[in-house]
């Protein structure tokens, strides 16, 4: 890769930052904002998910705008959207409940933009031989993202006032949004009436297509039916709800708020470590197998947890598991979900068909964050269960239906209505 590249790639994929950043700082103060307005189980899933409702409008109106604005305007728009949203949480206004509850909702709106617009550039830019590695990148981000907010919220919990540390959490978001912004001038432009073209060398110009075709034809059928399916077991891991809520998990298993924090510091520097195995394999080995041993480790975990919990076991295990689990989910799940969604649309509705998938991947993480206060008030175990069984159903999915993207063309599972190509790999 020559240095243009990298640094298209690098920049391309710091809205993978501003999204793990979000969702660490979130996870970070969960207890402090129950605290803070008193919340009810209810209300506080409402609270929680609020952002992530958002990133659901956010990615519906981002696959629609894609296409039309081009990649790089969207980027944009979505840095400014959350910068201002990260720093009004910060103002003393923001002591209201519902002014925190609007802010995260434009918050998530911004989130879920960088969601579509970033997974697809780096797919685009990318030489088909390392489009795995480049789009991984995104991921490894989100990694670092997280690390930084678990790192912020350990920090501001010793140094400021409880009522405040909260929101200088949430509101330091607004520094990798700017950064972001700033350094948008090194990614190249797309050019308009651009033929699509992805070969070894890679494009560094991105196709600004000029005309939008209709994402739900019989024809897309295929690439529809594996995006919805690798996003939605992708949140039915339960990754979000063990990230999201990890300090409560801990809380529940008698682990003090102060070892809590370094104890997620710990595991998020431990995943982005195996993100960057994850991204080693994923040109080499491929996608699926990936995702066949990620499952199975995940699965493994998720039942160990569910027996460990109503124990009362001691926090070593509790660390070891959550350890284990987000290695799997980071080796797998976290490196193939956003290289599998940019790969499976053709030009003139790969933006929408990325804005598609990427909202199920929300619309199933909001509605799960929103349900699991109540439910684990009614069960702490339960739903673990259940994730498990979704992962032992994942590799029947994955053996059965997923086909291999390596070395393929963007969008080649796009067929025409009865043509041979639609045959299962």
């Amino acid at each position: 890769m020559n240095k243009r590249l990298i640094v298209a790639i690098f920049v391309g994929s710091l809205g993978g930052f501003i999204f793990g950043y979000d969702l660490g700082a979130l996870s970070a103060v969960t207890q402090s904002l129950r605290a803070q307005f008193g919340l009810s189980p209810w209300v506080f899933g409402l609270t929680i998910s609020s952002s992530i409702w958002g990133t659901v409008v956010g990615s519906i109106l981002a696959g629609h705008l894609a296409d039309k604005v081009g990649r790089r305007n969207l980027i944009a728009g979505c840095s400014v959207l959350y910068a201002l949203a990260a720093i009004c949480i910060t103002l003393p206004v923001s002591s209201e409940w519902v002014l925190v509850l609007a802010m995260r909702v434009l918050g998530g709106i911004a989130v879920g933009g960088l969601t579509v617009g970033c997974p697809l550039y780096l797919a685009e830019i990318a030489p088909i031989a390392i489009r795995g590695r480049v789009v991984s990148v995104f991921q490894v981000q989100v990694g670092a993202g997280v690390i930084a907010a678990f790192s912020v919220g350990a920090v501001s919990i010793h140094l400021a006032a409880s009522s405040a540390a909260w929101k200088w959490s949430l509101g330091l978001g607004a520094v990798p949004a700017t950064a972001l912004l700033s350094l948008l001038r090194f990614l190249p432009q797309e050019r308009s009436n651009r033929a699509d073209r992805d070969s070894n060398k890679g494009p560094l110009t991105i196709p600004q297509e000029s005309v939008q075709g209709r994402l739900f034809r019989r024809r897309n059928l295929r690439p529809i039916l594996l995006a919805t399916s690798i996003a939605v077991f992708n949140q039915l891991s339960g990754v979000n709800i063990l990230l999201l809520y990890m300090l409560e998990i801990f809380a529940s298993a008698g682990i003090d708020f102060s070892t809590g924090h370094t104890y997620t510091v710990l595991i998020s520097c431990l995943s982005l470590a195996t993100t960057l195995l994850g991204m080693a394999f994923v040109d080499r080995l491929g996608r699926k197998p990936l995702l066949f041993l990620g499952s199975a480790g995940m699965a493994l975990c998720l039942l160990t947890l569910a027996v460990a919990i109503p124990h009362h076991s001691a926090p070593l295990l509790y660390l070891s598991i959550l350890v284990a689990y987000n290695a799997f989910f980071a080796f797998s799940q976290g490196t193939v979900v956003w290289v599998y969604l940019s790969e499976l649309f053709p030009p003139g509705i790969r933006g929408l068909g990325q804005g598609y998938g990427t909202s199920v991947h929300w619309i199933a993480n909001a509605i799960l964050i929103s349900v699991f206060p109540s439910v684990q008030h009614a069960s702490s175990v339960r739903i673990f269960y259940i994730f498990a069984l979704m992962m032992l159903l994942q590799i029947v999915v994955i053996w059965l239906w997923y086909p291999e993207t390596r070395g393929t063309d963007l969008g080649v599972f796009a067929v025409t209505a009865g043509a041979e190509e639609g045959r299962l790999h």
